[in-house]
This record gives C-alpha cells, structure tokens and sequence, in this order.
C-alpha cells in the first residue's frame, strides 16, 4: 500500500509540477490574410510555426518549458501561457485579432484570461489625458485601479494555482513597469516632458535588475531591464563606454536583446556611433547589411526639412478615387501615417477628430494614410466606417516600401507630416493630435 502510494504521489508530482514537455495546438483563423501563425518565445526567436490549409485550419506541437510565449499572426500578437500536455485549440477571425481571440481545451482558462485582460487594458488607459495627464499620486491610483481590475479578473477564471502564482508576481512587474514609464509615456502620448519625484522612482530603484530567472520567465520584468540597459547604453559618448556598458550586462541572453533593440538608434543622432558599434559587435552579415541600410536610408530622409519641397504621393482612398497630394495645392495638410494594427495609431483617433472638428472651416486637410498590407484592405475599409473616420482616408500602395514612406524614412508609427498650403516641408515629425502644442501650432498658421 505504501508503494502505491509512494508511486501515486511521483505521477501526480510529474503531472502537476512538470517544466517541459510536449503541447497540442490546433485552432481555425477565419478570414485569413496570411499563411502562417507562430508560436515564439519572450526574445521573439520563434519556437514552432504552422501552415494554415485553405479553410483556415492549423495544427502544431513541439516540446517547450512551461512559460509566457507570443501567439504571433502576422503584426497581431498576444500573450500566452503554455504548460507541457496543454492540448488547446485557438480560433480568431483575422480581421479581429483581439476581440476575437478564444480558447478550448487544456490550459484554455489561463489564456482566455491573458486576452481579455489585454483589452481591458487597452480600454483602461484609452483616455490619454484621464490616464496620463495627472500628477504622480493620481498615476499611482490609476495603475493600481488597472492592477486591481486584472486581479479580479483573475479570480473569476479558474487557472490552475501554479499559473495564478506566476501571474501575481506579473501583475507587480506590469505595475512597475508603468511607473518606469510614467515619464516616457507623457511624452509619447502628450509631448509634455515632466520630472518625477525620487520617491515616485524610488520602486524601481529598489528592483534587482540581475535576476536572470525572472528575467527568463516574466515578461514585464524582462521589459523594464531591457529598457535599464538600453538606457545605460545610451548615455555613453563613444564607442569604448559602449563596450563598457556592454561587459557589465550580466548575461549574453541580455546582451543579444540589447544590441537588437538598438537597431532603432540609427536613425538617431547617435546613429553612426551605433553603427561603428555594431561593426565592432556584432559578426551577423544579414544584420549588419541591415544596420547598414537603415543608417543610409536615415541620412537621406534628413534632406526632408522644413521649407523642402514635399515628395509626392498618389494613393487609393476608401471610396476607390484615386487621391494625389497635388489635388490639395494652395491648402495646409496634416498627414497621419498609421495601421489598423497599430494601439498607439488609435489612440490618437480621437484626437485628430477633434483637429478635423476645430478647423473644419480653415485653408488645411487631414490625409489619414494607411501602410496596412494590401490583404487588410477590406479590415481597413471596415475601420473606417466602424470608428467614422473623417478626413481624407488613403491606402498607401505598398505599405512600409511606398514611395512616399521610403521617401520621409518611415519606419515606425504612428508618424505625422505637416506641409504647407505651397507644397513645402514644415515639418516631418509634426506633433501628435493629442498635444497640445499641435493646436498651438496649427492655430498659429491658420489664424
């Protein structure tokens, strides 16, 4: 009996508290627009990838350790948590990643959690100015009211005690990151610079950023040292502080991470310092090829200042017109380049209807561009008559590698032009609509 025992207890032990081993994923994308959908882990190198038949259909298995992965369909991504003998089925529509996202089966439960907690979060911090435009005792009430709302969440899904656990101690990670945030975030979001208090920061300065566990396991935490180290990075003034900064990381899992996110500072002022830096570094052809290309590609788009004669664009609007910028001569235009799959693009909808409202009657035009891919037509069209866009609604005719995007380097987004009712440049990173100085500048010229 007691060796029934003893044998019961090692099974139900390898059962419950098992770190890798083999999971089941099979699931239907409705509305296709792509032909795979992958599995990766927190640094992104993908873990499994799958085929989609022609009704959508997929399936796929691979050996892991229990942990958060990304569920990556092409630009939608969510969090996942997977645990070795999960056998779950996902289904989507594509045209509505996140809304739509649902799961079957072993380990469903936690899942279902992680993607209705991401759109409570987004519906959380939508107002901008509610959200951000605070002091730092409000802030703190807002990310806690966020806190507690993923907390009660949690409670009402039945997840296995091991999952909740995890996910407290991400909740906390998550917290703290919003507070390392704070700062950045205002800019982002309001294009304020503002200084926090010592004691605001003082949370994140208590955190030991060389826990490499948890910076294996805990995204949020993963997030908030990546940023300690890109900063610490940044602050160097040439090329030997770098190798400095970079000795002291404490792992080359970190190290790997860090060189990758920088890939954006060449476009930066510090551009070539990076890119003598990554030629030091980094023995990767295709990336240095990369690296190489975006740095060129940078210094032209800088021959796009103000009083520069504008590039030109001619483009599909929403109606199937064809719209050329020369059709607005003798007006002011204010560009919005953004994506349906783009959260901070949307944030800024409100905002620019706010613009077309105050100046409806004014010598300028809004021109919304979208770089959706050509497949997400049909979801853009469908954006823009669910969230009643005004403007001028055009369809960029390549994406990212349109002419026009090419020519102002647009690489990220959202991304605002404003050009003058002569057709020249008077600035190729205009303000956002949410900042106030853009109603600033905007009353200025148009007075």
């Amino acid at each position: 009996m007691k060796k029934k025992l003893i044998l019961l207890f090692i099974l139900l032990n390898n059962t419950l508290f098992a770190k890798s081993g083999k999971v089941y994923i099979t699931g239907n994308v409705e509305n296709k627009t792509i032909e795979n959908i992958t599995v990766s882990h927190l640094n992104h190198r993908v873990l499994i990838t799958a085929k989609l038949d022609d009704n959508g259909n997929f399936e796929m298995s691979t050996k892991l350790e229990q942990g958060y992965y990304f569920l990556e369909y092409g630009r939608s991504t969510a969090y996942v948590y997977l645990f070795p003998k999960d056998k779950i089925y996902i289904s989507f529509d594509a045209n509505n990643f996140e809304k739509t996202l649902n799961f079957t089966g072993t380990g469903s439960n936690r899942n279902n959690y992680l993607a209705i907690k991401s759109i409570e979060e987004k519906e959380l911090t939508d107002n901008l100015e509610v959200f951000y435009k605070v002091d730092e005792n409000r802030y703190l009430e807002n990310i806690q009211k966020v806190k507690n709302i993923h907390l009660k969440l949690l409670e009402e899904y039945n997840v296995e005690h091991f999952f909740k656990k995890i996910e407290l101690k991400s909740l906390e990670y998550e917290r703290l990151l919003s507070i390392k945030n704070f700062e950045s975030n205002h800019k982002f979001y309001l294009g304020e610079e503002i200084s926090t208090s010592e004691n605001f920061k003082q949370p994140i300065k208590d955190l030991d950023i060389n826990n490499l566990k948890e910076y294996k396991n805990q995204p949020y935490y993963r997030y908030i040292v990546n940023s300690y180290w890109s900063k610490e990075l940044d602050k160097a003034d040439n090329i030997d502080d770098m190798f400095k900064v970079l000795r002291r990381v404490p792992s080359q899992e970190i190290g790997i991470t860090l060189i990758n996110g920088c890939f954006s500072k060449l476009s930066s002022d510090k551009g070539e310092m990076y890119l003598k830096f990554f030629r030091k570094v980094v023995t990767h052809k295709p990336f240095l090829e990369a690296a190489e290309k975006k740095f060129e590609e940078s210094k032209s788009s800088k021959k796009n200042v103000k009083g520069v004669i504008s590039h030109k664009f001619s483009y599909e609007d929403n109606q199937g017109k064809i719209v050329s910028i020369d059709d607005f001569k003798g007006k002011y235009i204010y560009i919005d380049i953004w994506a349906t799959w783009c959260a901070p693009c949307i944030k800024q909808v409100p905002y620019l209807k706010k613009l077309e409202e105050r100046y409806r009657d004014k010598n300028i035009v809004f021109i919304s561009i979208s770089v959706d891919k050509e497949k997400k037509k049909k979801t853009w069209k469908n954006f823009i008559e669910k969230k009643e866009l005004g403007g001028i609604q055009l369809f960029a005719d390549n994406s990212f590698d349109s002419e026009f995007m090419n020519a102002y380097n647009v690489k990220s987004i959202p991304r605002f032009i404003l050009i003058d009712d002569k057709g020249k440049i008077l600035d190729p990173e205009a303000p956002r609509p949410s900042f106030q100085k853009t109603i600033e500048l905007l009353d200025d010229i148009l007075k």
